[in-house]
């Protein structure tokens, strides 16, 4: 590849992309050299010898760690030959989920960086295992492409990359993420809504526009597969994964019974809201053929890792309630009259109503909350989790559920992520619920959200100006005396 002065890094990595190569991309500028690690073209890590884009410093930025914790880490790693990473969640400091989403934002950071360069050296070293399975992320490249091509300085080149200016662009038929979740600019929805007539390149940078914000607003979205040529052959790609973590399924081995189980705890807290299409996996412009394999994939699943929970009975209702929902999301979204019903309900026309809970299902709730203030009252922590997400179920509305699920799901190691939505669920029903408002307040502060760990404890001492616990957490923060 050679001098960054001459080729656009976006380009190289389409190339690359298209190609599916393996291997590491190593760019320098000066002393400094970052590594962009490719897995079949997608970009799924990345590292950099600059200081202030390692781990450790990224995890003390965000207030996860202390100074302190990381030198204890760092010595610790260095005794033990593990990685910071690995010490960090051995020592309890931080979960694995957390972990992987961190990582995640520093390598975004770094692959966001070069892209400022208009200089430097690139050479791509071959490999087809360029980095450890379990290190790998799961990321868009097409959508770092995007915000890589609106940060990248010299818009005369970009405007040459763009190509001819006869040359016609539509919006694509099969983008390759998600990109409705991108915050896109006003000028970038006016040249997709160019294109979904197919229009010139020209035409489009003739928009009433600076002609430097038009020109990048172009490049991004074509670089980053929003935009094609019409009659463009499509690429054979699926739809981008972008959770923002480690990948889930890169390793060829089973995984563990205990994660498969943490992980359908989490798709059923998150039924509630979760859309036919979410359930499914699939985007809302998913046709019948992925539908299809989304569906098929679920089922895989469900025949490959659930056999190892068929005899958990307190999993049984959670299971059951999941096949339920998948067999319903894929008969409604097979069927054109039923999908357009439903997709109106999304657009906000026919909103929801509040369900109607009976005195049968309250009743259930009441009984299953008691079964489970058992079954934690014996330490059975674990097992009581399935148990107060069926309560939660069968009645929504009851304070002293949501009460006892956010607090327990807050205590588990990988689940407490899920919790927000039942503390505020609950404090919204009961407002005046000081203790669980502290209890809120000590979960942002474990998540790294200190900010609304602080709003909260000011909360409470202005309901109870006496609350120990709120002056001394408030204290720790460093907010006492601001109060």
């Amino acid at each position: 590849m050679g001098d960054l002065a001459r080729t656009l890094l976006s380009e190289e990595l389409r190339r690359l992309l298209r190609a599916r190569r393996s291997g590491v991309l190593v760019l320098s500028q000066g002393d400094v050299t970052k590594g962009l690690f490719l897995r079949a073209g997608q970009i799924v890590f990345a590292s950099s010898t600059h200081d202030g884009d390692k781990l450790g410093e990224s995890l003390i930025r965000l207030g996860r760690i202390s100074r302190a914790e990381f030198a204890a880490a760092h010595a610790a790693i260095r005794a033990k030959k593990r990685r910071l990473g690995e010490e960090l969640v051995g020592a309890g400091l931080i979960t694995e989920e957390e972990l992987g989403r961190v990582v995640a934002h520093q390598v975004q950071k770094i692959v966001l960086s070069v892209f400022t360069w208009t200089d430097g050296d690139a050479v791509f070293q071959e490999n087809p295992e360029p980095i450890p399975a379990d290190l790998a992320l799961d990321l868009s490249t097409h959508r770092l492409l995007l915000e890589g091509a609106r940060i990248f300085p010299d818009v005369d080149r970009l405007e040459k990359a763009v190509g001819r200016a006869s040359r016609r662009l539509r919006v694509s038929t099969h983008p390759p993420f998600d990109y409705s979740r991108v915050n896109l600019s006003p000028v970038e929805r006016g040249v997709l809504n160019d294109a979904a007539d197919e229009m010139r390149v020209a035409d489009m940078l003739a928009r009433p526009a600076p002609r430097a914000l038009l020109v990048r607003a172009v490049y991004a979205l074509l670089v980053g597969g929003v935009l094609d040529e019409p009659g463009e052959k499509a690429e054979e790609r699926l739809v981008e994964g972008d959770t923002g973590t480690f990948r889930i399924a890169v390793a060829a081995e089973e995984p563990p019974v205990e994660t498969v189980r943490e992980r359908i705890l989490r798709r059923y807290e998150a039924l509630p809201r979760a859309t036919h299409y979410e359930v499914l996996g699939v985007g809302p412009d998913a046709d019948g053929e992925a539908l299809a394999a989304g569906y098929r994939g679920l089922s895989d699943e469900e025949e490959r890792e659930w056999r190892g929970l068929q005899g958990d009975v307190r999993l049984a209702s959670v299971l059951s309630t999941l096949r339920l929902r998948q067999r319903e999301a894929f008969r409604i979204l097979s069927d054109p009259e039923l999908r357009r019903r439903y997709d109106r309900t999304l657009g906000g026309l026919e909103p929801a109503k509040a369900q109607d809970v009976t005195a049968e299902a309250h009743g259930k709730a009441v009984r299953l909350a008691r079964q489970a203030l058992g079954m934690l009252e014996k330490g059975e922590r674990d097992a009581a989790i399935p148990v107060l997400l069926r309560a939660a179920e069968s009645d929504p509305r009851d304070p002293g559920v949501r009460r006892l699920l956010a607090v327990t799901l807050a205590q588990h190691r990988t689940l407490f992520r899920t919790a927000e939505r039942h503390f505020l669920a609950a404090l919204e029903m009961e407002p005046g619920d000081v203790e669980l408002r502290y209890r809120l307040a000590l979960y942002y502060r474990r998540a790294g959200l200190p900010k609304r760990a602080v709003a909260q404890l000011r909360a409470v001492l202005t309901a109870h100006p006496q609350h120990e616990g709120a002056r001394v957490e408030l204290a720790a923060l460093g907010e006492l005396e601001r109060g």
